[in-house]
């Protein structure tokens, strides 16, 4: 498809292409009947943080309030959507999330185990990853999505732990034992580039767990500027080099770097793109350069409608059904251990 062909007036209007349809709620679904399983390696739910109140993470909403809308939002699948959602509102996603400090109220409270089950449902997932984030200060997401998501098998918790608390070894081993099947290592959060020092001890031990880490990669100027020095390609590297029985996901797959990120997946076999975002030239270029094999089909939700990721997916793997059934979820059952 040519670039003109990827622009649409908003998310529903996705239904033009052969992927989709409206349900008979009049809501964007797939309309896949041969589509293989699907499993998103990259999720959240809400945060609430400092003086914030606890989220219901039980509670169904009449609505998801996205980052990006599913409505009436220009959508161009030819760029990485971080370029869309900072087009469309940059400002209101910050707004969005500096509630989290003070308020369980907003959009952050429809971030929520049966709103993402609904909106998994509509677009054919049958698992989501959900990763938490620890931050530097005032935050227990991982023990509050273990808690949420605990006997919910369709939902995979991956926690964050801080590598610069006083316990941060005692938190790793509480949330290994009470379920969780990763860990996310966020830069931004850390405020540490992930070969800092005390992020290499956080990876040192998880390397005993013999559980995948999942990285959040580089920048695309979404994000403030003076966090952008944590989350450079070039950071990336000596972790992955240092501890080769630990795999680890590169999320985003570079965003805008993905050359560095491919580099990275040709060098060192226990290295993994995870897409979500990318657009579909650029999944194309992945699948020459590497192979479908260690490429993983993300969303990064509730930054963005499920469809928004999951179209530019299906059309980069059109007429290569292996690799599309590779990236959707062969792959992700294989690092993950799950059964299909």
């Amino acid at each position: 498809m040519n670039a003109a062909e990827l622009k649409f007036k908003d998310c529903y209007a996705l239904r033009d292409l052969p992927y989709f349809k409206l349900n008979e709620r009049g809501k964007i679904a797939l309309n896949l009947p041969d589509a293989p399983p699907i499993v998103d390696m990259h999720t959240h739910l809400g945060f609430y943080f400092l003086a914030a109140p606890p989220i219901d993470y039980h509670r169904k909403t009449p609505s998801v309030k996205h980052n990006f809308p599913e409505r009436r939002a220009a959508l161009d699948l030819s760029v990485y959507s971080g370029v869309n959602l900072t087009q469309v509102r940059r400002n209101g996603m910050f707004s969005d999330y500096s509630t989290t400090l003070f308020s369980n109220k907003g959009p952050n409270a429809t971030y929520t185990v049966p709103n993402l089950i609904a909106e998994m449902d509509r677009a054919g997932v049958e698992k989501s990853v959900v990763l938490a984030l620890d931050l530097r200060f005032g935050s227990d997401i991982s023990g509050a999505y273990l808690d949420c998501t605990a006997g919910e098998d369709r939902l995979i918790p991956f926690c964050g732990v801080n590598p610069f608390s006083a316990n941060w070894e005692k938190k790793m081993d509480d949330c290994v034992e009470r379920g969780a099947r990763g860990l996310k290592v966020h830069p931004y959060a850390h405020m540490a580039p992930p070969s800092h020092p005390k992020v290499m001890k956080l990876l040192e031990r998880w390397n005993k767990t013999g559980l995948p880490v999942l990285f959040h990669t580089s920048y695309n100027g979404l994000e403030p500027s003076f966090l952008r020095k944590f989350s450079g390609m070039e950071f990336y590297e000596e972790p992955i080099k240092s501890f080769p029985e630990t795999n680890f996901v590169l999320g985003h797959a570079g965003m805008n770097f993905y050359p560095e990120a491919i580099s990275l997946v040709k060098t060192y076999e226990n290295a993994w793109l995870e897409i979500d975002g990318q657009p579909p030239h650029q999944i194309q270029d992945m699948i020459e350069q590497v192979g479908s094999e260690r490429m993983l089909f993300g969303t990064d939700w509730p930054f963005y409608p499920l469809v928004m990721p999951l179209a530019k997916t299906l059309i980069a793997t059109e007429g290569e059904p292996e690799a599309r059934k590779n990236i959707l979820s062969a792959n992700a059952y294989r690092l993950l251990g799950l059964d299909k």
